[in-house]
């Protein structure tokens, strides 16, 4: 009832706008229906929306005409051109439609947008809607029939990075140590050897913490096997560090985990499970950035 309540002032507001005068003082007849019966945009500014948003953008089409007048079904073809964005790869349409269907007695419909986020840094997309094809006029009435297209850009969130670039990072940060256990801080560094993105130093807050106390005297760095597109990582298993508690030598430990780098904010979450003698001793993420 609302749209319906809606679409009646849009038309009211227009017959008054058309019948009035514009900046030149051209004066035009007022609308008569179902002759002077219109499909446009209700909104025909630019649309920019972040790429990786996970809202449908939707593009809301007013079908101009009398309820008494809307008995029958009134379709609108739309086209979608675009230089940079490809459906399906950059974008969906809820339905895979180019067509909207005005059933009898219904004045609104809409044309869905679904960005696809793909993670790569490839630029803007700008897509152009264009209102095509109905049996009743298209656009708001007048010589420019305005409204008729509206610009949707997908704005490119993504940032590209390669393991080089992560060479000889410092991280610093905390990791989500409780109570008397933590939070600790943290430092990292991330090293790529020419095969292997490396990193260094995981775990070693909460093992040098106030709490466990202990001393690193041998380590190895980590192998990370990272998506360099979307920065998702897993850490297999593998040998982490010997340490030594008051000068004596403790069970070696290793280390597993799984995280992801967030390269547009310089920012790193690694989830991981210590181990020692066989079993979990410790589960803890740290947050670090540079």
């Amino acid at each position: 009832m609302k749209k319906i309540f809606k679409s009646l002032i849009y038309i009211t507001v227009l017959a008054f706008f058309v019948s009035a005068c514009d900046e030149n003082d051209t004066t035009f007849d007022s609308l008569s229906f179902p002759e002077d019966a219109f499909i446009a945009m209700e909104n025909a500014n630019d649309i920019v929306v972040l790429e990786s948003t996970t809202t449908p953008i939707e593009i809301v089409v007013n079908y101009a005409n009398t309820l008494e007048n809307a008995t029958t079904d009134v379709t609108v073809d739309f086209t979608i051109t675009s230089d940079t964005a490809t459906e399906g790869v950059h974008y969906t349409i809820e339905g895979n439609s180019s067509q909207l269907t005005f059933a009898a007695g219904q004045l609104n419909a809409k044309i869905v947008i679904i960005p696809i986020d793909n993670s790569e840094e490839d630029g803007d997309k700008v897509l152009t809607f264009t209102l095509t094809n109905s049996s009743v006029s298209i656009g708001l009435p007048g010589p420019d029939s305005f409204n008729k297209s509206v610009t949707v850009t997908l704005t490119d969130d993504d940032c590209a990075f390669t393991f080089a670039g992560l060479d000889g990072i410092s991280w610093i940060g905390t990791d989500n140590a409780t109570g008397s256990q933590g939070p600790n801080p943290t430092q990292i560094v991330t090293s790529f050897d020419g095969t292997d993105l490396l990193m260094d130093g995981l775990a070693y807050g909460w093992l040098a913490s106030t709490y466990w106390n202990e001393v690193v005297v041998a380590s190895a760095p980590v192998i990370v096997d990272m998506d360099p597109i979307t920065g998702v990582f897993t850490i297999s298993e593998q040998y982490l560090a010997d340490t030594t508690w008051l000068g004596n030598p403790q069970p070696t430990y290793y280390i597993s985990a799984s995280g992801q780098y967030f390269s547009c904010l310089n920012k790193m979450i690694v989830n991981y499970t210590l181990i020692q003698n066989g079993g979990v001793l410790r589960e803890y993420t740290e947050t670090i950035e540079f």
